[in-house]
């Protein structure tokens, strides 16, 4: 009998681990869409890459343009079906106020975020600084998208090879290389961070020799979120630093990094 029940509580230990190993897989939703980025390949390269180097499973869902998006945020199912929601989207200027209020909803409510590249161009101020509307929109976006994304940035250089520094001691970037070099990028220009950011990386550029942050987390009323600007096509995307990069900065968005910068439960 003693055998018995010890042969019970073995079994029940395994199924009990076995269900937390299926649990610990992370679930993602990546959107996806808009103009001037590849939108085909480069997102399934990353989410591939991506799953090698740790348990995340990422559905990828194209989105046309910011009317598509926006009807996406109204879904009942927004943000329900998923541990982290991932941005790769370029919508640029065109949004009214309460197009993406599920967005900040949902990453108030708990629901970690990772933004890439364009997505800190989409939902943006206007550019023309003759706009009767530039104060209205700013005001908004600083209020909204700019305080969910931790950044401010509205135009980038031209295209070319630039390199990083490391700023923070931050395990998303413990094994990042202290100066990286992307074979072609574009250098999004920082207006300012917002209070709740922190810096991780930055980059001079080589036209004003400016400095702008490239990659930053930031704190949405108690959640998690890590951006990063980097990222317009396969020059980067391929790179292998640069995917262990947003595999990091999930892992942390999740609570799955540890302090050495290594995946954890």
């Amino acid at each position: 009998m003693k055998r018995f029940i010890i042969l019970i509580c073995a079994a029940l230990f395994l199924f009990g681990s076995a269900q937390s190993a299926v649990a610990a897989k992370l679930r993602a939703v990546m959107y996806v869409g808009g103009g001037f980025h590849d939108y085909k390949k480069m997102p399934a390269e990353l989410a591939e890459q991506i799953s090698k180097r740790a348990d995340i499973q990422i559905d990828i869902r194209h989105i046309p343009d910011a009317a598509h998006m926006a009807a996406e945020f109204k879904s009942p199912s927004f943000g329900k079906d998923c541990d982290v929601i991932i941005y790769d989207i370029c919508f640029g200027e065109a949004w009214s106020d309460g197009d993406y209020d599920a967005a900040l909803k949902v990453a108030a409510a708990g629901k970690p975020a990772v933004f890439i590249h364009c997505s800190m161009h989409t939902y943006r101020p206007p550019r023309n600084k003759k706009d009767p509307k530039l104060a209205e929109r700013e005001a908004i976006a600083d209020a909204k998208w700019h305080a969910l994304v931790g950044m401010d940035t509205r135009v980038h250089d031209k295209y070319e090879p630039f390199s990083t520094v490391k700023v923070a001691d931050h395990p998303i970037i413990r094994d990042f290389p202290a100066h990286w070099k992307t074979a072609g990028d574009e250098l999004y220009n920082t207006i300012k961070m917002m209070p709740t950011a922190t810096p991780l990386l930055t980059a001079k550029s080589p036209i004003s020799g400016k400095v702008h942050t490239v990659a930053w987390i930031n704190d949405y009323h108690g959640t998690r979120v890590f951006c990063t600007t980097l990222g317009h096509d396969m020059k980067t995307g391929a790179d292998p630093a640069y995917q262990q990069l947003l595999t990091n900065g999930i892992l942390w968005a999740c609570g799955r990094l540890d302090g050495n910068g290594n995946a954890g439960r």
